[in-house]
């Protein structure tokens, strides 16, 4: 059954027992006094119903956005050529059959990268292919697919798109992918053309019978949504009701193959799973961001978010660890507590050939100060005012430079201060914050 024997199916269960069994062996204890196991905090595919939930709702969230714009959608099936998957048991006889321009074609539609497995280099060794080499294939060609013409020209032209794809395997486990595709309805013709050219199986390129449509890309979808989740779902174990894993689900685990793909959301999968405590509904994140007159910003790097929704008066933000929900100056949810963003000072990057060490930052003190030292250069750090001690914290606000500085980075540097006792005086409302200022410069103030 896809490709698996009894004893595959039988490892991967024990694989995924001793992994549920590390899972609920191990608890700590929340702030507030909770006693959770990691089970309770995990987003696993094969143990955590959140994982399905937070997908789903992306899912719901993407296609009622793409509704929303207009967007037309399409339903994509990607398969390979039939000689694939003679290549799975070293078989090149169909290959070798194909004419020298038929050879060029599919040697370019392989991968020959490191990171997709270099698979073009094994076909010209004539090595046996594995299913995760025909997986890569079908990847490469997708990718060929996102930066063909009609993607550009929509980025060109600043239209919106959403795809949502996911990979499914027949009987002998050979994979092929399912994609739905929101794009504007006047470019569908120029994307039918680009999507023979990326993937030149000649099933990709067959017509319905009585028709000009293709079989792999059709345009007369009711129920978007439903119908790619009719597809995730047949990845997914019942992580509440089964106990055992199926064939189908047990090829992803062994392959190592993602069940789901999807393009770049408004709202990035890092906020939504720091914000799941409180906002577990991804549309909402979304929608705040959409409206013109909220406040949203991210960066990923200092693990900080902070949305200010003008319409109920509430702030979402997120410091590296501390999250909190702030209603008219009051904090009326929290959770977690504020960590120090830790350095590592030795860090290796394993590859086929060789251990390659990379070059970290090196605190140093110079003259009773510290710097950073990184590729023979010496520099100052620099931290976001949450990331400070009480002592740089002070010093920080003190030499802010109030006619040139944000003027909401400098209040929210005063309220770090106020949250640490270092100021005694009201917390300051930054959604009306910078209203109130423009309002009394314009007075003449």
């Amino acid at each position: 059954m896809f490709g698996l024997s009894k004893q595959d199916l039988k490892n991967i269960q024990s694989k995924i027992d001793n992994q549920s069994d590390y899972l609920d062996d191990n608890f700590f204890t929340t702030n507030s006094g909770q006693v959770k196991t990691l089970k309770d905090i995990s987003f696993s595919a094969n143990h955590s119903v959140r994982y399905y939930a937070q997908l789903s709702n992306k899912i719901d969230t993407m296609t009622k956005m793409a509704i929303s714009q207009g967007l037309h959608s399409c339903f994509l099936t990607m398969t390979l050529d039939g000689y694939f998957r003679d290549l799975l048991h070293g078989d090149y006889t169909r290959f070798d059959k194909l004419s020298n321009e038929d050879k060029k074609i599919a040697l370019q539609s392989v991968p020959s990268s490191e990171i997709l497995g270099e698979v073009r280099q094994k076909i010209e060794a004539r090595k046996t292919l594995t299913i995760k080499d025909l997986y890569n294939i079908l990847n490469h060609q997708t990718k060929r697919y996102l930066q063909s013409y009609a993607f550009k020209k929509l980025k060109k032209s600043n239209l919106d798109y959403m795809y949502i794809r996911t990979v499914e395997p027949h009987k002998d486990g050979v994979p092929h992918f399912h994609m739905m595709l929101y794009i504007p309805a006047e470019h569908i013709e120029q994307f039918k053309k680009d999507f023979v050219k990326s993937y030149p199986a000649p099933r990709n390129r067959a017509k319905i019978k009585g028709s000009d449509e293709f079989e792999a890309f059709q345009t007369d979808i009711n129920d978007s949504t439903a119908y790619i989740m009719k597809y995730i779902l047949k990845s997914f174990m019942d992580v509440k009701k089964q106990k055992e894993i199926d064939y189908i689900q047990a090829w992803y685990i062994k392959h190592r193959i993602m069940r789901c793909v999807t393009s770049h959301s408004l709202v990035p999968q890092w906020v939504y799973q720091k914000a799941y405590a409180f906002e577990s509904d991804w549309f909402h994140l979304t929608d705040l961001m959409k409206d013109v007159n909220n406040h949203v910003e991210w960066n990923k790097e200092d693990n900080y978010f902070y949305f200010i929704d003008n319409h109920t008066g509430r702030e979402l933000v997120y410091q590296y660890g501390k999250y909190q929900v702030i209603y008219k100056d009051r904090i009326i949810k929290e959770v977690g507590t504020v960590k120090e963003k830790q350095i590592k000072t030795k860090i290796y990057d394993k590859t086929p050939k060789q251990w390659t060490k990379k070059r970290s930052p090196i605190d140093v003190i110079i003259d009773g100060e510290k710097f950073v030292y990184l590729n023979g250069k010496y520099s100052k750090p620099t931290k976001q005012p949450y990331q400070m001690n009480t002592l740089e914290l002070w010093d920080y606000y003190q030499n802010i430079d109030i006619e040139t500085v944000d003027l909401k980075h400098y209040a929210n540097t005063k309220n770090i201060l106020i949250d640490r006792g270092l100021l005694h005086e009201p917390k300051i409302n930054l959604a009306a914050y910078q209203d109130d200022f423009f309002k009394f410069e314009s007075e003449g103030f």
